[in-house]
């Protein structure tokens, strides 16, 4: 009794079965690799291998367990990947080749090359053979991608829960720190007033300690307030507040720092009430104003001026000194950035962070710019709410019976 040949079509259906089944159980690039020099093999009695790109831009061949290299001239797996279009053998691009590379795409993007290289080229010919091979490709390029998204949402994850640990490390220094500074800055105080009122010599060094502690307090509320910020279940506390006694309170606070400084404020007289945290805001001025005094030079300008926009707030912090370098601009808002990692000046790169996180929460921006001045500019947007209206009666005194 004579066998049955299996119906080709059942046996491309199987193929392309087995092989989907297999690359879903795949966990690595080798595994990939090497379900699909496998499934290759055996459907088109052909070596294969996978080029993929590496983080110096080089195609590197991947095969798998077992699997051996192929002999793939570099310049034409640059071009089939750069264009995304197959090459070799039965294309129109160097036909004269014994293997033929093909583009793995999916999501409009191209995870690397197959490179096929069988033992009869003519199967590289047969239309189906051709979307069998077509039909491979597509699922190679689906598993490379699944491992890609798996890969990034696991980096993701780890960098989520590295960000959360190290917020919850700040915020434990950050609190322990705060007592001790409290009372250091208390007995400073008091050091400087004795020594000042006894006309000592040690007045001013007693009255650096205290304005050091100060800095450091400061510090230590911009870790705080950013562990607070970016932890769940942060709520702002708004009330309506003049803009004029947000900034007074930070150029009292600053008073000591800034004595060097000619110091502007611009505000018009008919500045509009804003609806914000006002100690939060109050920070955000603190940390502009000390990043001024730092960077802008001695005897620096340093301005405040304001004005309202359509629905929108601007208020504009600015000096007349050396500026931001433009490649700076945007890397300077990062947290623990630093304009320059040799810099004599102190500071972690926190205050302009912590900026950022503060106006966004307020469902603002901030950014740098160029002053007018020829120095550094930071400029934000608050956006301006409308008032409740009171009831007159709330203003109505009382009778006199």
């Amino acid at each position: 009794m004579g066998g049955t040949i299996p119906d080709p079509s059942f046996v491309s259906h199987r193929h392309l079965y087995e092989m989907s089944r297999g690359l879903s159980q795949s966990l690595t690039i080798e595994d990939i690799a090497s379900a699909s020099r496998h499934f290759l093999a055996s459907s088109f009695q052909a070596k294969a291998v996978l080029l993929l790109p590496q983080d110096d831009g080089h195609l590197r061949q991947m095969v798998g367990e077992e699997g051996g290299l192929l002999t793939v001239d570099d310049a034409i797996a640059r071009w089939s990947y750069d264009k995304g279009l197959p090459a070799g053998a039965g294309t129109d691009t160097l036909p004269g080749v014994p293997y033929q590379l093909l583009p793995l795409t999916a999501s409009q993007q191209t995870f690397g090359l197959l490179a096929i290289e069988p033992n009869n080229l003519r199967q590289l010919m047969v239309p189906e053979q051709q979307r069998l091979l077509q039909t491979f490709t597509v699922l190679i390029a689906s598993a490379l991608e699944r491992l890609q998204l798996a890969r990034s949402a696991a980096e993701a994850k780890l960098d989520a829960e590295r960000e959360q640990l190290r917020n919850s490390l700040l915020a434990a220094l950050s609190h322990d720190l705060r007592t001790p500074l409290t009372v250091l800055f208390g007995q400073a105080e008091i050091l400087t007033l004795d020594l000042a009122s006894e006309g000592s010599q040690h007045a001013q060094q007693a009255s650096q300690i205290r304005q050091q502690v100060l800095s450091t307090t400061r510090l230590v509320n911009n870790l705080l307030d950013m562990a607070r910020i970016q932890s769940g279940g942060f709520s702002l506390r708004k009330e309506w507040q003049s803009l004029e006694e947000i900034v007074g309170a930070s150029l009292h606070m600053l008073e000591p720092i800034l004595s060097q400084h000619d110091i502007r404020v611009e505000l018009p007289d008919d500045m509009v009430l804003i609806n914000c945290d006002g100690s939060l805001l109050e920070r955000v001025f603190t940390n502009l104003l000390e990043n001024a005094n730092k960077y802008a030079g001695h005897d620096a300008i340093i301005g405040i001026r304001a004005r309202t926009l359509p629905d929108w707030l601007e208020v504009e912090v600015w000096d007349n000194g050396p500026g931001i370098p433009q490649e700076q601009k945007q890397r300077i808002f990062d947290k623990f950035a630093r304009g320059n990692k040799e810099s004599p000046i102190p500071g972690v790169g926190l205050g302009l962070a912590i900026c950022r996180a503060i106006i966004e929460v307020h469902g603002g921006r901030i950014w740098s710019d160029d002053a007018s001045q020829g120095g550094a500019s930071f400029k934000f947007l608050l956006p301006l709410e409308k008032m409740p209206e009171m009831d007159s009666d709330a203003f109505d005194l009382p009778k006199q019976y």
